[in-house]
């Protein structure tokens, strides 16, 4: 039987364009209960949203039986982070994976610190799935590296992508043509943010990029010359709020994935990942949950 992974993307739009408005909190569970009558495997929001944590996202996981991955405002030992925070099917945080790239506006605004630890991969049995927000893996190629070797099958990059929305889709592309590995961008809705200098416009063009994960697929690909990898792109929303659905074929794509090694590296994929391995390569935590 094929292991398959059904995700939503959430592409919220804060309450008054407003990250840190109480009221994400209700309108994060609005969609979720949405996103529950597509019945995902899992649901991701974008970076920054809701903000707040909150036992009710918990609750709604839990409800819904399935994962939720939101943008939690999170503090500990008197620091302030900026994480994705996984709340498992039975109502439980599984984990906080905290953006090591903290960038000068969202230090400024809210008081942001680099994550001082380390990548995590969730694996939840049938799948195990790489979290890395914003910047951490669509500008920096250490995270998914980190990821991929601790065996994640997904890459899930919540974002706020104010700037740089269009290039988000091909800077996360390059990581997916590195890897041979499927990739699920979510981010917000567009609205205005004002800096004290400028007002940035950007948002939406949340996307799945899936390598050619068929036999019939990679035949059509490779004979009308693999000039370029636009065709991964499967899935690409506009700029409003909205939820869509993507159903992922892991154990076709992994099989793919190993044919790649072979045609593009001439080696096993296991071998080259022992390789770096045993070369020193830091590798992120494995989770499990159920």
């Amino acid at each position: 039987m094929a292991r398959l992974l059904r995700v939503a993307l959430i592409q919220a739009h804060p309450v008054n364009n407003d990250f840190t408005h109480p009221g994400n909190v209700d309108h994060a569970l609005e969609l979720l209960e949405k996103s529950c009558r597509g019945e995902p495997d899992i649901a991701v929001f974008p970076e920054y949203f809701p903000f707040h944590d909150d036992s009710r996202l918990a609750k709604a996981a839990s409800d819904c039986g399935f994962f939720v991955i939101a943008g939690i405002r999170y503090t500990r030992n008197g620091s302030i982070y900026n994480t994705a925070t996984v709340y498992g099917p039975d109502g439980s945080i599984v984990a906080r994976q905290g953006k090591k790239s903290i960038g000068r506006l969202e230090a400024r605004l809210w008081g942001f610190q680099p994550w001082p630890y380390e990548y995590v991969v969730i694996d939840a049995r049938k799948w195990r799935l790489g979290v890395a927000v914003c910047a951490d893996f669509w500008s920096i190629p250490e995270a998914a590296l980190e990821l991929f070797l601790a065996g994640a099958e997904v890459f899930i990059n919540p974002s706020y992508m104010f700037s740089l929305a269009r290039h988000w889709i091909y800077a996360n592309l390059v990581r997916s043509l590195e890897f041979y590995m499927p990739v699920i961008g979510v981010d917000t809705a567009a609205f205005p943010l004002r800096s004290k200098r400028f007002v940035f416009n950007g948002g939406g063009y949340s996307h799945v990029i899936v390598p050619p994960a068929t036999p019939e697929e990679a035949m059509e690909w490779w004979s009308g010359g693999a000039e370029s990898a636009e065709s991964w792109i499967r899935l690409r929303l506009g700029t409003n709020e909205e939820i869509a659905f993507y159903q992922l074929d892991l154990d076709a794509l992994a099989s793919a994935r190993r044919d790649w090694w072979r045609r593009m590296r001439g080696m096993e994929l296991e071998e080259w990942i022992r390789r770096r391995v045993e070369m020193g390569y830091p590798t992120a935590r494995v989770v499990h949950k159920a």
